[in-house]
């Protein structure tokens, strides 16, 4: 097929209706019927979301007549017999606050262009023009063009810009607003963030801040840079958290709590959230949009891509975007394992770690982890926070076997050096392993990748001369056996863990809690006034279960502790400290 230019044209057509304008050209198309199709998901949020059902109407035109064109499935469409161009014009609705699909008001306008973007097939390889076209409405600001798509040329109401191919094209988010944007620059590569939104940032701070993040993971990586610019796109709102790794940028949302400002010159656990969440998509550039699964190196975006291998990509990449805080010394050792200990706690609560192995979780991602119900916490746990953890026992694990040689962060690197062209199969990562300690890590992944024992926690922070405890705290209810929704004025119950007391005495997900041994409770007294009572005693449970309301007896029965606690050990042998040293700092 000709390698002629797919050019395509945006247009925010109704802010308030939140309508984007698409117009696709096409020189030299099938003449028998050309076939266009949309993604059903976007790398990187493993769900099908079917962008193809925002698209609200579609023509088409060849060599100025109108042609018929109809869908053929979801998110495929074809056309009838046509000439020696073709022309489509659809609209499609943007309404989805988050990072992954597009959003158009009168105070911004964002897309990803896998939800935007028809594809003509045929033409995946040819080069793609993009025209963006600003809206015409008197009542916005002063709005500008965030992307790393390669910018062709400016004008007075549009910009034009270029992308290799399809898949170069739907890799770059796009940002449309009166956005703040300030610039750095690290190891000769721009660098630059946008906030959109109402913000009183302090920039200086943040740049500095994000420079150090930046700095940390290029030498990590040996001072080899997979992009020549970088984007931080980020929204400012009230309640909100969210971030999508891309080559060259990354999408990210975060509260405006999250975000510095001179008033408040120390570092917070709210600012702390938001650079681990930068630390975290920026982390992606190397290690996933790199380095990445073999399969992945060519994905099917109309259908679920399996992989078992995302405990590596997300575990690692959880467990290092806060240790290179600490490393980059933005966190103390007391606060980095603060952070690490609320990590250790949220996997501790799941009691899904019983049922389902990391390796099974990276797989069943597409329908467990992203279409989460009421049973999930017995059902699965998260690749995320235990793949971080499974990260950081086997990096000690690595350290042990080496007598402190080598770590995890070898690993990465003889990867990073060695994969980049074909990608890691399912047991590359164990393979390295092996190889770096010249050990026989068979039984420790059967263990604790392919199985589910409890992770050895206690004995690898033992190592490193720290201290893991696990405790009750007053004021959960997961101690109690449920979660609750807490936004009603009573308790409506959200989740029953198994094995708990609440579950024994058969309270169900739905039951909204009304009273304790007949005096009414509102939802945020519940987890106190169960306090209250000692283990072992016997409560009446008021409910209301389909408008009807009943008693349930309930035993106290407290669950397995689970909240953690990490502190540096005392009287440290000179080994020990050396241990700990390496592990915080790469010394």
């Amino acid at each position: 097929m000709s390698q002629n230019i797919v050019r395509y044209t945006l247009t925010p057509k109704d802010l308030h209706a939140h309508i984007f304008q698409v117009e696709l050209t096409l020189d030299n198309p099938n003449p028998l019927g050309q076939v266009f199709s949309l993604p059903n998901w976007i790398p990187g949020s493993y769900l099908i979301r079917d962008f193809s059902k925002h698209i609200v109407s579609i023509s088409a035109q060849s060599c100025g007549e109108k042609i018929a064109i109809k869908k053929l499935d979801k998110n495929h469409w074809i056309t009838q017999p046509c000439g020696e161009n073709i022309t489509l014009q659809y609209e499609l609705y943007a309404f989805d606050l988050s990072v992954r699909c597009a959003y158009l008001t009168h105070e911004r306008a964002f897309f990803n262009g896998s939800s935007v973007f028809l594809k003509p097939l045929g033409f995946e390889d040819s080069p793609c023009e993009l025209v963006i076209n600003y809206p015409t409405s008197k009542m916005l600001g002063d709005w500008s063009c965030a992307t790393t798509l390669k910018l062709k040329s400016k004008h007075k109401g549009f910009e034009i810009y270029q992308a290799d191919n399809y898949q170069d094209l739907i890799d770059h988010p796009v940002e449309m607003a009166d956005f703040t944007r300030f610039e750095f620059e690290v190891s000769g590569i721009p660098h630059s963030m946008t906030l959109t939104g109402r913000h009183v940032t302090d920039v200086a701070r943040l740049r500095a801040d994000l420079m150090r993040i930046c700095e940390h993971h290029i030498d990590f990586f040996g001072g080899e840079v997979p992009f020549d610019e970088y984007l931080f796109l980020t929204l400012v709102r009230t309640k909100a958290y969210g971030g999508l790794e891309h080559k060259k940028s990354s999408s990210l949302i975060c509260s405006r709590k999250e975000l510095p400002t001179q008033d408040k010159p120390e570092i917070n656990s709210d600012y702390t959230r938001f650079l681990a969440l930068c630390s975290h998509e920026y982390f992606h550039a190397w290690w996933i949009k790199t380095i990445k699964p073999a399969s992945f190196h060519a994905l099917n975006l109309g259908r679920e891509n399996y992989t078992e291998q995302l405990w590596i990509f997300e575990g690692f990449t959880s467990y290092y975007d806060e240790l290179s805080l600490l490393r980059t010394k933005l966190l103390s050792p007391e606060q980095y394992l603060t952070l690490f200990a609320q990590t250790l706690t949220r996997v501790q609560k799941s009691q899904g770690r019983y049922r389902q192995s990391l390796a099974e979780s990276s797989f069943d991602a597409w329908t467990k982890f992203y279409q989460q119900d009421e049973n999930a916490p017995n059902a699965i746990v998260s690749y995320y926070t235990k793949g971080a953890l499974l990260a950081f026992v086997l990096d000690i694990e690595i350290r042990k076997r080496s007598n402190d040689q080598q770590s995890l962060d070898d690993v990465l690197k003889l990867i990073w050096g060695n994969y980049q062209d074909t990608g890691l199969e399912d047991d590359t990562v164990q393979q390295v392993v092996a190889h770096l300690t010249q050990s026989d890590f068979t039984e420790f992944f059967n263990d604790y990748l392919y199985g589910v024992s409890e992770l050895p926690l206690k004995q690898a922070f033992d190592y490193v001369g720290i201290n893991c405890e696990f405790s009750h705290k007053k004021g959960e209810l997961s101690n109690f056996g449920i979660g609750i929704d807490k936004a009603q004025e009573f308790a409506s119950i959200t989740h029953v863990l198994d094995g708990t007391c609440a579950q024994a005495s058969g309270l169900y997900v739905g039951d909204k809690i009304m009273s304790i041994d007949s005096i009414k409770v509102q939802a945020k007294d519940l987890a106190n006034a169960i306090d209250s009572y000692a283990e072992k005693s016997t409560i009446q449970v008021g409910i209301l279960r389909d408008e009807l309301l009943s008693e349930l007896s309930v035993t106290i029965a407290n669950s397995a502790p689970t909240f953690c606690t990490l502190s540096i050990a005392d009287d440290l042998t000179k080994d020990t400290l050396k241990r700990q040293k390496q592990w915080f700092y790469r010394a």
